[in-house]
């Protein structure tokens, strides 16, 4: 699947009933949850309302497409085994965490789908 049919179907799940995920730490840190919903062409970011610990922002985050298919692919490179990928994501993005968030919960759900068939 490519990035922009995970954007779409991010997009789609976001529309149909905004949705809570947790970060994806690469440490031993704590995942941190937040809201996912959608407005215009952007996926939202807010803090979670029912998992915690919830992230801390003071404002509502809108995810570009442009931005998430950055990051999408820098974690292409990666998962390659470029290495470098994920550091050029962090200095270019400041969604990095969620978009892998994103991405993460992407994959999840393509694992569901092929499984039913």
């Amino acid at each position: 699947m490519g990035v922009t049919q995970v954007w779409e179907n991010l997009r789609a799940k976001a529309r149909l009933s905004e949705f809570e995920i947790h970060t994806v730490p690469q440490n031993k840190s704590i995942p941190l949850w937040f809201l996912v919903g959608v407005s215009d062409k952007h996926l939202v970011i807010k803090k979670a309302e029912n998992h915690t610990p919830s992230i801390k922002i003071s404002m509502d985050r809108a995810i570009t497409y442009k931005d998430f298919e950055f990051v999408y692919r820098c974690n292409e490179r990666w998962l390659k085994g470029d290495h470098s990928g994920r550091q050029e994501a962090i200095k270019k993005s400041q969604n990095t965490a969620y978009i892998y968030a994103l991405i993460d919960e992407a994959s999840k759900q393509k694992v569901l789908e092929q499984s039913k068939n």
